[in-house]
């Protein structure tokens, strides 16, 4: 038997006419607006105060421009003549943009000690609310 020739159906879109598949529209997204950053902080500054008002090389009154008024007063009273100093640069977390808690490890007389503090920003300053030396 011959071979037997047959048309195929047409399989290609029509030329010329608005065959387009439409596209699904893209969903909104919702993008959340970016936090400015933290106001500038220089945490080793700020440690290095509190440290030599505790060694009794800066005088108690500086506490109050730099610490809350009960920290203040709890830090003054245990002001000793002793050496500290920092081994590490501080080690600075922002909980959030307003708040930052460091740590730092402390030379003291031979001991390898550690600090950590809590400050927060209001009235254009960073204020100390909390400062512990861990012994």
């Amino acid at each position: 038997m011959p071979p037997v020739v047959r048309r195929l159906p047409a399989y290609e879109p029509p030329v010329g006419g608005p065959s387009r598949i439409p596209l699904p529209r893209p969903r909104p997204v919702w993008v959340p607006v970016p936090e400015p950053p933290s106001p500038a902080l220089d945490a080793a500054r700020l440690l290095s105060a509190v440290l030599e008002v505790l060694d009794g090389r800066r005088p108690a009154r500086l506490l109050r421009e730099i610490a809350v008024p009960v920290l203040a007063a709890r830090l003054g009273g245990s002001v000793r003549a002793r050496t500290t100093r920092m081994v590490r640069a501080p080690r600075v977390c922002h909980p959030s943009r307003l708040v930052a808690e460091m740590s730092v490890t402390l030379r003291r007389e031979g001991r390898v000690l550690a600090a950590a503090g809590r400050a927060e920003h209001a009235g254009g300053r960073w204020w100390f609310t909390s400062f512990t030396v861990l012994e």
